[in-house]
């Protein structure tokens, strides 16, 4: 960035100074644009990419960044009740024995 000491000595200089000094300018605008342009044209790229999925592509669906539908639900409700055998029941496990097949 040019100071305005540095403006007002181009200034200075000559009428011919300053139209070198705006044209430079614009070549270094007109680059910075283009560069721009290709900028916006590779995220558009990369913004599609991202948004296929295993429907858009042959890809399987566990490749997909987002999941199209949440995870079903049960529709069950709970008995209150607390899980395993009944109370005082002795069960059938087997017992451990010393020598295994």
């Amino acid at each position: 960035m040019l100071t305005r000491e540095e403006i007002l000595s181009i200034y200075e200089t000559g009428p011919e100074a300053v139209i070198s000094v705006i044209q430079r300018l614009e070549a270094i605008i007109e680059e910075q644009s283009i560069l721009i342009a290709k900028l916006e044209e590779r995220v558009k790229v990369l913004e599609a990419r991202l948004n296929q999925n295993s429907h858009d592509r042959s890809r399987p669906p566990s490749t997909d960044f987002v999941k199209s539908k949440p995870n079903p639900q049960s529709h069950r409700k709970k008995s209150g009740k607390k899980p395993g055998g009944q109370e005082g029941h002795p069960g059938t496990t087997l017992e451990r024995v010393n020598e295994p097949d």
